[in-house]
């Protein structure tokens, strides 16, 4: 007789769901376990003797009289331990038909809410419904066919959206340490942070990191977008900062009917700015902090005592962070050929108070107009006609 061990649950139900515990017996409401994740070649059965196995701890479905081990899809026999099977893909577990089977490719029938919690995927993930604000996805391909409200999505190669991106403009953000403090600029609640590219049919108030290139084919509005490729946007780019270095293509307007600052950061390595722009925040959080507790203890030795020790290490965390951001900026070297290749293509409209930067040279529009090309010529950034620079418009 033998007895089939698992080491993942065979009764899994993504239906009927608990909150999981984390450290310090808190309850994580928005971790419920959606899915079982397994890598390539981790044990996820193995048969043994039937007395090996104590009397508490079988199973009867899985006591069997031969030697037997249900091998379904992208699972295999261990090569060097035939009395293992392993997983020979990345995917969630589950029994199929009697088999122990792995699919590469998770499908979400609805939305990412509260019935699902935040999931964290190693293959590829297609969400059917919408992603609603205040919820977490991550994985290897992420595709959205609903909406993404003010949610956090982070793809090791692409994301795609079918319905659009719409978040919202907060004033606060939350620190390493979990705790939140205020912003001197509003910053977009919908998080999009991409390995490889991103696209989307628009997006608004949305802070988008992408490896490779941004596609947007409807407007993009008030949005952050840090892009090591090329961004094209097929309607308005309208308000917010692009940090890019290869082409901005905007066919539509560039710039806003309504005076909403729009720039263009361009020559320097755009995630290199975000590791900046993390650190100034950290260290206003930390000045906030020192402030704070400065002010506490000149009320007397009473709070001296009782405030002291914490006003001490915000002090300890300030310094580090300010010898952080001197090496950060000390890193930020201007990419020469990089920003002579920079363009700014804008065959429709161009409003005026857009901001060009290239490198340490700015453009900024005065007035309205339209078919225009921004580069760097000779140090400085121009302003050109696109049918004057290159024979044709765009």
């Amino acid at each position: 007789m033998y007895y089939l061990h698992h080491y993942f649950n065979p009764d899994f139900n993504y239906k009927s769901l608990a909150p999981l515990e984390v450290s310090g017996g808190r309850v994580e409401y928005q971790c419920l376990g959606y899915v079982q994740n397994v890598v390539a070649g981790q044990t996820l059965a193995e048969i043994m003797p039937l007395e090996d196995t104590p009397e508490h701890q079988r199973d009867p479905r899985f006591i069997y009289s031969t030697f037997h081990l249900p091998c379904g899809p992208n699972c295999e026999v261990h090569p060097k331990n035939p009395n293992r099977i392993i997983a020979s893909a990345n995917g969630y577990v589950f029994y199929h038909d009697g088999l122990i089977s792995i699919k590469k490719m998770l499908n979400v029938r609805g939305n990412i809410g509260l019935q699902t919690g935040n999931i964290l995927f190693v293959g590829d993930i297609a969400v059917h419904g919408d992603v609603q604000t205040g919820f977490a996805v991550q994985s290897r391909n992420v595709l959205v066919k609903g909406h993404i409200e003010s949610a956090k999505i982070k793809a090791l190669h692409d994301i795609v959206c079918l319905s659009g991106v719409k978040g919202a403009a907060i004033h606060s953000v939350e620190t390493e340490e979990g705790e939140k403090h205020g912003t001197r600029h509003a910053l977009p609640s919908s998080l999009l942070d991409a390995g490889g590219n991103v696209r989307l049919p628009f997006c608004e108030n949305v802070q988008i990191r992408a490896k490779g290139n941004v596609f947007i084919d409807g407007s993009c509005l008030h949005c952050i977008i840090y892009t090591e490729g090329n961004l094209v946007v097929k309607g308005r780019l309208q308000g917010g900062t692009v940090y890019a270095n290869g082409v901005v293509y905007v066919e539509g307007q560039l710039g806003s009917d309504f005076s909403s600052p729009t720039r263009i950061m361009m020559g320097y390595d755009p995630f290199a700015f975000l590791q900046l722009q993390k650190m100034e925040s950290r260290i206003a959080y930390l000045e906030s902090k020192v402030a704070y507790f400065k002010k506490l203890m000149a009320r007397g030795e009473v709070m001296v005592l009782e405030h002291g020790a914490r006003h001490a290490l915000a002090v300890k965390k300030l310094a580090l962070a300010q010898k952080r951001r001197t090496a950060l900026w000390r890193q930020l070297v201007l990419q020469e050929e990089e920003a002579k290749q920079c363009r700014v293509i804008a065959p429709g409209k161009v409003m005026p108070g857009c901001e060009v930067a290239i490198g340490t040279a700015t453009f900024t529009t005065d007035t309205m107009d339209s078919g225009k090309v921004f580069l760097l010529e000779e140090g400085e950034v121009v302003c050109r006609s696109s049918r004057n620079s290159f024979g044709a418009m765009y």
